[in-house]
């Protein structure tokens, strides 16, 4: 901790070009990909705030530095190109004690600007206690639909071949990538009371024919922001919302946005009432049809059932998150084995899906 502080410290006195003083830094808490803290300093008597964020060496492919280079440099260049997105200000590579060049970094940390809101999950934690929804939960969601409307907008306009490369590495790299279905799955405990080794392995050859077939499908790549999920998008005072952590894909396919703020609400439904129906179906409704309004995208739905996949291994995770009983955490695994059966994903059916195994 002594050598991180002084690396930080050094990297201060470097970008404000004066002395700085009251230098204080707390940790702030930590995920399953890494640690946050917030940092607090003083320059020319102005206080000023920042946060930084840490990658954990243990799995999701983020064994070797490098590895984490990759994550923060990543994030960097989308957050400087998605709208309401938190600023990242550096990445830093460090050796003990300094901030070094690239070549010399033995660790890597992103530099990011402090957010103000709520977090949209503690809404859908509200909404579940209530059982019931008021005019501005409709209103977040439709915000949100159009939000990825708008961003979905902007397509990929380079070389067909490198299009035809990027939409194989999406596909791929959903099933694959350490931080994504097979990577998750990594993290579960050896044994589980709501699956078996067995039905996992089914599992992921069902993503691995689905992604197979779905990889010649002509969809075209949308900007995205990868990660879109309720931890994510973080609601202000003022109504408005800023995001957290665009990663995996610069471009990508918009299923994937989709189905990661969605699954929440397929999630909380059966948290709530035990089948997809009440206010969390309501608000999938309003999230869905308006994103379909506005763009006349069916195409999406050739490959969503992939990334509900990847999506639903995590929100039915035993140690990601503990607070549902086992009895949700299967129907999760219903629900995604069944849409990887179906070539077009269904919405009507989600509560078939949930019931089949």
């Amino acid at each position: 901790m002594a050598n991180f502080k002084k690396s930080i410290k050094a990297y201060l006195r470097s970008k404000e070009k004066r002395p700085i003083s009251g230098f204080r830094i707390r940790r702030l808490g930590s995920g399953w990909h890494g640690e946050g803290f917030e940092v607090d300093y003083e320059v020319s008597g102005k206080e000023k705030s920042l946060i930084i964020r840490t990658q954990r060496p243990l799995g999701f492919s983020h064994e070797y530095a490098s590895d984490r280079a990759k994550v923060f440099l990543l994030q960097h260049e989308l957050s400087r190109d998605i709208p309401k997105h938190v600023r990242s200000i550096d990445v830093l590579g460090v050796a003990p004690g300094e901030v070094v060049s690239l070549g010399r970094a033995r660790e890597f940390y992103q530099i990011v600007e402090k957010a103000e809101g709520t977090p949209y999950m503690e809404d859908l934690e509200r909404i579940k206690k209530a059982g019931k929804l008021n005019d501005n939960d409709k209103k977040k969601a439709l915000m949100l639909s159009n939000y990825l409307v708008d961003l979905h907008r902007k397509k990929f306009k380079g070389e067909r071949e490198l299009e035809i490369s990027l939409r194989k590495r999406h596909l791929r790299d959903t099933v694959g990538h350490g931080e994504m279905l097979l990577g998750v799955l990594d993290t579960y405990p050896e044994k589980v009371a709501f699956s078996s080794k067995k039905e996992t392995a089914e599992l992921i050859c069902k993503a691995v024919r689905f992604e197979q077939k779905a990889r010649d499908l002509e969809n075209k790549l949308s900007r995205m922001h990868g990660d879109f999920h309720p931890g994510n998008i973080w609601f202000k005072e003022n109504g408005d919302f800023v995001l957290l952590d665009a990663s995996r894909e610069i471009w990508g396919l918009p299923a994937d946005d989709l189905t990661a703020l969605s699954i929440n609400y397929i999630w909380f439904a059966l948290m709530h009432r035990g089948k997809f129906d009440g206010p969390f179906k309501e608000l999938f409704e309003i999230f869905w049809k308006n994103y379909f309004k506005k763009t006349g995208d069916r195409s999406i739905l050739s490959t969503a059932a992939l990334f509900f996949a990847f999506r639903g291994v995590v929100v039915a995770h035993p140690i990601f998150y503990k607070n549902q009983s086992d009895q949700v955490r299967r129907k999760i695994f219903n629900f995604i084995g069944s849409a990887l059966e179906d070539k077009i994903f269904d919405f009507r059916k989600i509560d078939l899906y949930v019931s089949l195994s």
